[in-house]
């Protein structure tokens, strides 16, 4: 099998600098995380997805469903299978195992992919071991690319594959799909291998950060036989198709040739003091602030979860820095482009490039959102039956669903004073009415254990807040003046 490197004769006057593979391989593989490894494979998949259902418009709910891939991971071996369609022999002799490419190859033209340099699967095949076998189904292509242990000090820069039969695979791939073995595995690969409640259970948690919007959307991974969990992210929201009461921030447009839509709103009612405190002092697990925060997708793929620092706005001027009082507050942002070179994600695909034109426009937006809802939850941040009134005729709204701009909940106008055709949603929040110059506030502290006495007693099991049981303690010793 020729390596497809054209060579010219060397001129007698020239020195080599043919790069050797030991050299190659090693600095490929030394700064890439194992889990990261792992997730370049899975990208793998998700790309096979978005060239079966070219036909199908980007986006589209149902694209993933039906898809799968398995990864199995032991002390032995790795194997990741999937049924995503396989590669075309053409590809694979022309552009699949070269170790980088020259430009975006005609295969993933017009496919919405985070992949920029044809490195992916060789580099996670050599993180992880010295040895493989590629089995590929595709239509009448059915072959295996074999990477021998002996590969990495062979001259020749190819590996050789060969042509198999349907009955020798069928129990493989029943459907058209790749199929990865990986073994001989590196000592210390094998050792985290081995660790299930370590590595395997926190790749576990790192897979549904970064594939759990594709898992809603029908897309299934499994993790030695574990089924990795959707994510979700229901903003709360009025029914009626107005602009008043409490709805999300929402913004949509074409950016540079990419396009962007963000959500910002609340997903659940604001926190009581209570909660606030108990999550600042440690004593309980946090309530929901893992929650909390911006999300960024990038075709699809998760780059960043949650996030509640400078990169998405907290903090940078006039937003505040984030604090559990802003627990209420998360959004989305999505960035989709057939050309991954203009999406504002990082070379590692799992970090964001903030210095992305996109992006940097795309963060004033997403601060125009959280401003919305700091200033609300700073304007009630007083625990009050008018507040929880407010959150009283909301329902959730799926943020990470595809076609909002279509729901009868969402009132999407151009926006004001824009160059762009930017189409907007900007809520009119309850205010609260004002306090009196003559009330006062009153905190306080008392020990925890007293106060639990205190609310049983005089509560039983009806949930009262400690707000709430010194508001009305104060009441009921007022009355006795009175």
């Amino acid at each position: 099998m020729s390596s497809g490197i054209e060579h010219t004769a060397r001129p007698v006057n020239s020195v080599d600098a043919e790069p050797t593979k030991k050299f190659f391989m090693e600095m490929l593989t030394r700064d890439i995380e194992l889990s990261d490894a792992i997730l370049d494979l899975i990208d793998n998949c998700i790309d096979g997805v978005h060239r079966v259902t070219q036909d199908k418009i980007f986006g589209n709910k149902s694209q993933y469903k039906g898809f799968f891939c398995e990864i199995n991971i032991s002390k032995n071996e790795f194997r990741i299978k999937d049924n995503c369609g396989g590669i075309p022999l053409p590809v694979a002799k022309e552009y699949a195992f070269k170790l980088g490419r020259d430009n975006q190859s005609a295969v993933d033209k017009n496919i919405a992919t985070v992949g920029m340099y044809g490195i992916g699967m060789k580099r996670a095949i050599f993180k992880i071991g010295n040895q493989a076998d590629i089995i590929s189904r595709h239509a009448d292509d059915i072959f295996k690319v074999s990477i021998p242990s002996t590969w990495i000090s062979q001259k020749g820069w190819y590996f050789e594959y060969t042509m198999l039969k349907e009955d020798v695979i069928k129990k493989m791939l029943k459907e058209e799909g790749t199929q990865i073995e990986i073994s001989q595995l590196h000592d210390n690969i094998a050792v985290q291998f081995d660790d299930e409640s370590g590595f395997v259970k926190n790749l576990s948690v790192i897979i549904r950060q970064h594939y759990g919007y594709i898992i809603q959307q029908g897309f299934r991974i499994l993790l030695n036989g574990e089924d990795i969990l959707p994510l979700e992210l229901n903003l709360l929201t009025e029914e009626e198709d107005n602009n008043y009461g409490i709805k999300p921030y929402i913004y949509t447009n074409k950016i540079n040739g990419v396009d962007v839509d963000i959500v910002v709103g609340f997903y659940r009612p604001l926190p009581g003091q209570e909660e606030i405190d108990n999550e600042l002092e440690g004593e309980y697990a946090p309530s929901e602030s893992n929650n909390a925060g911006i999300t960024v997708i990038c075709n699809d793929r998760i780059v960043l979860y949650c996030d509640k620092t400078y990169t998405t706005g907290w903090g940078d001027t006039p937003i505040p820095k984030y604090h559990t009082q802003f627990i209420a507050i998360a959004g989305v942002v999505h960035f989709r482009s057939t050309t991954p070179v203009d999406l504002p994600v990082t070379t590692t695909k799992r970090g964001l490039n903030t210095s992305s034109p996109v992006y940097l426009k795309v963060k004033e937006r997403i601060k125009d959102g959280l401003k919305l809802y700091t200033s609300f939850t700073n304007n009630w941040k007083t625990p009050s039956a008018d507040r929880d009134e407010v959150f009283k005729s909301t329902v959730k709204f799926n943020a990470l669903a595809q076609g909002f701009t279509k729901s009868s909940m969402v009132t999407l106008s151009p926006q004001k004073n824009a160059i762009d055709n930017a189409l907007v949603q900007i809520p009119n929040l309850p205010k609260p009415v004002r306090v009196k110059k003559s009330d006062i506030s009153i905190s306080f502290k008392k020990e925890r254990t007293q106060v639990e006495e205190l609310r049983a007693y005089f509560f039983g099991s009806v949930k009262k807040s400690a707000g709430e049981l010194g508001s009305w303690c104060f009441d009921e010793m007022y009355s006795q003046v009175e």
